[in-house]
């Protein structure tokens, strides 16, 4: 079943993800709208910047081929490309094969095609990704086609992308054929809580998934904008390596932690007021499953997270049309066991309560239509957690951040 799982993964979120979907969010939509804009203005020079993931390659790409119907559309990536590479892959694009010329010569050819196609058609496009990583040599020829006019109008237009607001290189000395065309400038912002919900579910959806929301339930999704800070490609990064820490479906906020954080997790002043289930002397909790009043099956935890439902693709299977494909989660801790309902269809109930989370004991009884399962050896509930089984809908967040804390001190206390 892991198997199943990192396939999954690599498919929503590796490599070659890209080419699944595209999830288009506000700032995204605001790019593309802002680079047409430019590129109608008679500057026609667009500059795009935003940090490393933030999805302007995928803009890029988009964009060109919503451009490639209208005119001749050039994409390269200028990291580290000398002048001979720049404008051999320019003509390359262009339809012509450069063979073994010099740089003006590549030059001279590249400007009779640019004018010859604004003459009869629009003027091409030049994207460019990574323009602030060109070498010096390079962008000098940059400069030099943004010079390139026919008919009292420019021959190219640009669109220029990159890491870091491109104004100060667009402004320096060696590039004032650019800086003259007055370029418009688009910075792009990272998705927001709910961008990054949608974004991660999309992907889930695309990749053959029928249940994305319970694979990555709100609060992981949350942990994963925190450690991204909710741009795309650092998004497609850590739920991926989430994904490959987990031992099933669905996610905790614990699989999105490596181990030095999960180190800095277990500090003293950030103690997790419950911790993972470790390995210790006492027998591990079990499901006794009956049916009508006969035992029918038992399930032993062999693991921190253990899936219920009527599908396949579970740990605990309960054949009940009541019960939903993926209908809870079980998550182990050392000092408890808790249950978590997945938006399920009819919702759980335990001890003739209906919850959508709380923390298990030995002997309760969770009733699932003609089913019913009965907890043995569920960890023992210290007194405080006790206290939080007496609130409405136990375990609420608030009340366990405030007794990490209460924890904490008190440990910090005893070592002084």
């Amino acid at each position: 079943m892991q198997e199943k799982h990192f396939a999954l993964g690599n498919k929503a979120f590796g490599d070659a993800s890209d080419s699944l979907t595209t999830v288009k969010y506000r700032s995204h939509l605001d790019a593309l709208k802002a680079v047409e804009s430019s590129l109608r203005d008679a500057g026609g020079i667009s500059l795009l910047f935003g940090s490393d993931g933030a999805g302007k390659t995928t803009i890029l790409r988009k964009f060109a081929m919503h451009l490639s119907a209208e005119t001749e559309v050039v994409l390269l990536d200028g990291r580290e490309l000398d002048p001979q590479q720049f404008l051999a892959k320019i003509l390359q694009q262009l339809g012509s094969q450069p063979g073994s010329v010099s740089a003006e010569q590549m030059l001279r050819e590249i400007r009779g095609l640019v004018i010859e196609q604004s003459r009869s058609w629009q003027a091409p496009v030049l994207i460019v990704d990574n323009v602030e990583r060109m070498k010096p040599s390079t962008l000098g020829f940059l400069n030099t086609l943004a010079g390139i006019e026919v008919d009292a109008r420019f021959a190219m237009r640009f669109i220029l992308a990159g890491t870091r607001p491109l104004q100060n290189l667009v402004n320096s000395e060696g590039l004032s054929n650019i800086s003259q065309r007055d370029p418009g400038s688009f910075q792009m912002e990272p998705l927001s809580a709910k961008e990054t919900t949608l974004y991660l579910h999309a992907r889930l959806k695309a990749a053959g998934s029928e249940g994305a929301d319970t694979i990555f339930p709100f609060d992981v999704c949350d942990r994963l904008r925190e450690q991204s800070g909710g741009w795309p490609g650092m998004l497609n990064l850590f739920a991926l390596e989430a994904i490959k820490r987990s031992s099933g479906f669905p996610l905790s906020v614990v699989d999105t932690y490596g181990a030095n954080e999960k180190t800095r997790q277990a500090s003293a002043t950030n103690l997790p007021v419950l911790e993972l289930q470790e390995n210790i002397s006492r027998q591990p909790p079990r499901l006794v499953v009956s049916k009508n009043g006969k035992v029918i099956s038992e399930f032993v935890f062999n693991g921190n997270k253990v899936l219920l439902g009527r599908s396949d693709f579970v740990d605990v299977m309960v054949e009940d049309d009541f019960v939903s494909k993926v209908h809870a989660v079980f998550l182990l801790y050392t000092d408890a066991l808790v249950l978590l309902d997945l938006n399920s269809s009819n919702g759980t109930t335990v001890n003739s309560v209906k919850v959508k989370k709380t923390i298990l004991k030995s002997d309760d009884i969770i009733s699932l239509g003609k089913h019913r399962l009965k907890v043995e050896n569920a960890p023992v509930v210290g007194d405080d957690l006790e206290e939080l089984l007496k609130s409405p809908d136990t375990l609420q967040m608030k009340n366990l951040i405030d007794l990490r804390r209460q924890r904490a001190k008190r440990r910090m206390k005893s070592v002084i």
